[in-house]
């Protein structure tokens, strides 16, 4: 599917630092230009643009009949700009067909209001093929959240234009929205009752927007969603996420269940949170064992230890030689910085972008989605993972992993 088109007039699009990321962030491609109404009246007889951002300081009579008759016929989906908005400004605005109007120079709130309504009634479906990432440990208290919300942050700084959507598939009282001190108008329960005609519109607006250019899908305040939400809701959330957005993070939660086995059939990568302690250990030992019985291949777990410095009881030798595998990643311990961004709201890696834990975030990103590629487009399950063996492993389909569990627990 292709992404939506916008045409910018002269100089309406002020500061370019603010209203690019936010057309970005709404799916459009890199913006056209012209110099003049007159220009994009002639470019839009031959080009289609989804939305058009014009100035109208000064709006007479001769522009506004060009605005209503050449550009208003080419798209409905007009924002007007001007440094002063006078009633006969705007009277004169409306009159020719402009739907919205912000103030120049434009802030990032109000041209994220005014496109998002704007986006909300385009038909144009935006759709990306997405690589999906879940994140998961066993044990709590190992910074799985932490490293969800910085591994999503990371993604969509490596590349301003990809769509990154952080999934908190922690049902209820998750704690995604807590550390990007996000306050959703809709949760994950929301786009559940809606999941049956959910479309890239309907996404938009379901899902918070969040620093960095991403979109949050926060967990529900609601207990009745523990059971509405099950191995197959999760897989259809998610399958519509990818198909949308083109990385997809996902915070499960700590034990395998349902929802959880359902996030892991279908990430293209696992990151296995653990940390150099013999519990944390002790705890990914045994899910590496079930990850194996369950067929996940050493190509899609990736084992980072988190919070690792000099000073672990344990060393990376120590842990690998326990795990009786290689440790793909070790973020550097920063203490001090986890509890400031926790604080204030924030991903760690938009406080220093210099440190080590900031670049071995974004190292990270670059190793499980390099180069911003995406993988094919789907909305439907992805092919079962295969072992490194190359034999077949389990069924994985949605109504096999009941039966899966009662097989793992009964071993």
């Amino acid at each position: 599917m292709r992404e939506r088109t916008v045409l910018i007039v002269g100089d309406a699009a002020r500061p370019a630092d603010v209203v690019l990321p936010v057309l970005t962030r709404f799916g459009f491609a890199a913006p056209d230009t012209v110099p003049s109404l007159a220009a994009a009246a002639n470019r839009l007889r031959s080009t289609h643009a989804d939305l058009v951002l014009l100035p109208i300081d000064g709006l007479g009579p001769v522009e506004s009949a060009l605005i209503e008759h050449d550009l208003r016929r080419a798209t409905p989906f007009l924002i007007g700009v001007a440094e002063a908005a006078t009633p006969e400004l705007m009277l004169a605005a409306m009159r020719a067909g402009i739907a919205e109007f912000v103030a120049s120079p434009i802030t990032v709130r109000e041209f994220e209001g005014a496109v998002d309504r704007l986006s909300r009634r385009m038909t144009t479906p935006v759709r990306a093929a997405g690589t999906t990432i879940a994140v998961y440990s066993a044990k709590g208290g190992l910074g799985t959240t932490t490293v969800a919300v910085n591994l999503a942050a990371a993604l969509a700084k490596a590349d301003p234009t990809r769509r990154v959507a952080l999934a908190d598939l922690v049902v209820v009282g998750g704690d995604v929205r807590v550390l990007l001190d996000a306050t959703p108008t809709y949760d994950i329960g929301d786009l559940m009752a809606k999941v049956d005609r959910v479309d890239a519109e309907l996404l938009n607006a379901l899902l918070t927007p969040g620093p960095d250019g991403i979109w949050i899908l926060p967990s529900s305040d609601k207990a009745e969603m523990l059971d509405l939400i099950d191995a197959n809701a999760a897989t259809s959330i998610l399958a519509h996420l990818r198909s949308h957005f083109q990385c997809v993070v996902v915070d499960t939660e700590h034990y395998l269940g349902e929802r959880t086995l359902a996030a892991l059939d279908t990430a293209d990568h696992i990151v296995l949170v653990t940390q150099l302690s013999v519990p944390a250990l002790r705890s990914t030992q045994r899910t590496l064992q079930l990850f194996e019985r369950l067929g996940y291949g050493a190509h899609k777990v990736h084992v980072v230890v988190n919070r690792a410095n000099a000073e672990s009881p344990l060393s990376m030798r120590d842990a690998e030689g326990v795990l009786g595998r290689a440790i793909r990643w070790k973020l550097p311990n920063d203490f001090d910085a986890c509890t400031l961004a926790t604080t204030r709201g924030v991903p760690v890696i938009d406080l220093d972008a210099d440190s080590a834990l900031t670049r071995s975030y974004r190292d990270l990103a670059v190793r499980l989605v390099p180069g911003g590629a995406a993988t094919a487009p789907t909305d439907t399950l992805p092919a079962a993972p295969t072992r490194d063996d190359g034999s077949s492993p389990p069924d994985s389909r949605p109504d096999s992993r009941k039966g899966r569990l009662f097989r793992l627990a009964g071993r």
